[in-house]
């Protein structure tokens, strides 16, 4: 099982989608300390205190991890609900593929059953009436498979059945998407008939709204079986054009602050650090960019 301290990396990951997990930690890291350093040497300035700046520097900088253990912790749980939903979404998805026709047909007419819906009749393949509050509506069901999506004729043999038996409103109900023909035909057709469509993430929220799927715990103990932490490459997180810019702003800092502070050794190496390492990401874009359109050419 997954150690609950990669866990919550994971939750913090899904939480910030594309952007990578160690590059925010280590801009939240970056910002406490160039923070704390410049309220450092601003009251040092001021006061030629260097006791009461440590400590204002040293206040400011646990302020700032407050904070931002406050911003991970939300992330923790933002990225948590995000990605116990997405497992539990996968899990209802792959059962709905593995159940027959029939089957599919039972689960759906018993969600339409817990809507309120009451005497089914079944009209035809796949195509159901349903009555509720004296109005009868029309169920047609699609269980496709392999991206296989519902075709125009399809539609068309709906509307024309809700035609000619006088029924306004009917629910289609598809495992897949609809055809682009099949959903402006029944744009074309909206004043007449009230169709409604319920795709498998419409089924999710019934079966999860009639607590039909299984609690959290199991999705929980599937997630820590299955998960896995992946590592980030060393290029994602330091060497990232998007970077220069803050890494320029550090060495700017760093070398001027060691020119009002010439006796401070490590502020100088700091500054060199962040010098070289502007220097490798340029170097790095310059040559990523060259060896694309290398590569474009040939």
């Amino acid at each position: 099982m997954i150690k609950d301290n990669k866990l919550k990396k994971t939750y913090i990951k899904e939480a910030l989608g594309n952007r990578n997990y160690l590059s925010y930690r280590t801009d939240l890291i970056l910002l406490k300390i160039l923070v704390s350093f410049a309220v450092f040497i601003a009251t040092y300035f001021i006061y030629l205190d260097l006791i009461l700046s440590l400590l204002i520097a040293s206040l400011v900088f646990f302020i700032f991890t407050l904070i931002n253990k406050i911003n991970v912790n939300k992330k923790n749980e933002k990225g948590r609900e995000i990605l116990i939903k997405k497992v539990k979404e996968e899990y209802f998805s792959s059962k709905i593929e593995e159940i027959n026709q029939s089957d599919f047909e039972l689960l759906i007419k018993l969600f339409f059953k817990n809507e309120g819906y009451n005497n089914f009749i079944k009209k035809g393949r796949n195509l159901y009436l349903a009555e509720k509050d004296g109005y009868i509506t029309c169920i047609k069901i699609f269980k496709l498979y392999g991206g296989i999506e519902v075709e125009k004729l399809d539609v068309r043999s709906l509307l024309t059945f809700m035609g000619n038996s006088n029924i306004r409103n009917g629910f289609l109900v598809t495992t897949s998407g609809l055809s682009k023909d099949a959903a402006e035909l029944i744009e074309k057709f909206k004043d007449k008939f009230e169709i409604t469509i319920i795709d498998i993430e419409g089924m999710y929220n019934l079966a999860d709204k009639y607590n039909m799927l299984p609690d959290e715990s199991f999705y929980f103990k599937k997630l820590c079986e299955e998960k896995t932490v992946a590592k980030k490459d060393f290029k994602e997180n330091i060497l990232n054009i998007k970077k220069v810019y803050l890494y320029i702003a550090a060495s700017i800092f760093f070398y001027m602050t060691s020119v009002w502070m010439p006796e401070n050794k490590l502020v100088i190496y700091i500054s060199y650090y962040f010098i070289i390492l502007t220097t490798i990401n340029i170097l790095y874009f310059l040559v990523n960019k060259y060896n694309i359109k290398k590569v474009n050419r040939g």
